[in-house]
C-alpha cells in the first residue's frame, strides 16, 4: 500500500514537471519570435540613429569657417530637422509570462536563463538612454529654431514616418525641389548663435549621447538576441 501511494506520488510529480517543462517550451518558443521582432525594429532605429549622426557631422563641417551670409536656411533645416530616433517598441509579452509564471527559475539550463535576464536588462537600459537622447534632442531643436525658419509646409509629405528610413544626400535633392520657390531667411546673422546650436547637436551626437548607441550599445542588443534566439532553439527544438 506504501509502496503504491509512493509510485502514485512519483508519477504525479513526473506529470507536473512534465507539464511545466511543456510550458516552458511554448514560452521558448513564443519569446523566439518576440526577439526576431525585436531585431527587426532594432534595425530601423540603429539606421536612423546613424542617420543622425551623418547630419551633425554633416553639420559641423558645413558650418567649420563659413561666413553667415553663406549659409543656407533649407540647408541648415535638412541637418537640423527632427533630431530624434523613434522610441523603441519592444516585444515583452513572452518575456513577462516568463517572468511572472517562475519558468525563469525552473529552466535546466541556468546560463540560458541568464542570458535573457541580461537581455532584458539592456533593454531596460536602452529606454533609459531613449529618454535622455530625447532630452538632449528637444533642447537642440528648441536653440535651431532661434536661428534658422523652419515654416516649411508640407514637410512630412517629403520625410513620411515610416519602416523605410530616408537615404542620406547633402545638399537633399528631395528638399530643393519641393522648396525651390520658398525662400526663407535665416533668423540671425551672427556666427555665435550658429555655433551655440552646433554645440547642442554635438553634445547630441557624441559621447554621452547618441553615438555609443551606434558603436557599442546597438551592435551589443543585436548580438545578445541573435545569441538567445540560436540558444533557444537548441535548448527547446521544434
Amino acid at each position: 500500500m506504501v509502496l503504491g501511494i509512493l509510485i502514485a506520488l512519483q508519477i504525479n510529480n513526473w506529470n507536473e514537471d512534465r507539464i511545466e517543462q511543456r510550458q516552458i517550451t511554448e514560452y521558448a518558443h513564443a519569446l523566439i519570435k518576440d526577439l526576431e521582432r525585436d531585431l527587426a525594429m532594432a534595425e530601423v532605429i540603429e539606421a536612423e540613429i546613424n542617420l543622425l549622426i551623418k547630419k551633425i557631422d554633416t553639420l559641423a563641417t558645413y558650418l567649420k569657417d563659413r561666413p553667415v551670409d553663406q549659409l543656407d536656411n533649407l540647408d541648415l533645416f535638412y541637418l537640423m530637422y527632427k533630431p530624434f530616433y523613434r522610441p523603441y517598441s519592444w516585444n515583452r509579452t513572452a518575456l513577462d509570462q516568463i517572468k511572472s509564471s517562475g519558468a525563469l527559475r525552473q529552466m535546466d539550463n541556468h546560463q540560458l536563463a541568464e542570458e535573457i535576464s541580461e537581455y532584458e536588462a539592456l533593454t531596460r537600459h536602452l529606454d533609459g538612454d531613449f529618454n535622455f537622447d530625447r532630452t538632449l534632442g528637444t533642447n537642440a531643436l528648441a536653440l535651431a529654431s532661434g536661428v534658422i525658419d523652419m515654416n516649411y509646409e508640407g514637410i512630412r509629405n517629403i520625410f513620411p514616418i515610416g519602416k523605410v528610413v530616408e537615404s542620406f544626400s547633402f545638399p537633399n535633392p528631395k528638399l530643393h525641389e519641393a522648396y525651390s520657390g520658398k525662400d526663407l531667411s535665416l533668423l540671425t546673422n551672427d556666427i555665435k548663435d550658429f555655433k551655440v546650436v552646433l554645440n547642442a547637436y554635438l553634445i547630441l551626437a557624441n559621447t554621452p549621447g547618441i553615438r555609443p548607441r551606434a558603436e557599442i550599445e546597438m551592435p551589443e542588443l543585436v548580438s545578445k538576441a541573435r545569441k538567445l534566439i540560436d540558444s533557444l532553439k537548441k535548448e527547446y527544438p521544434q
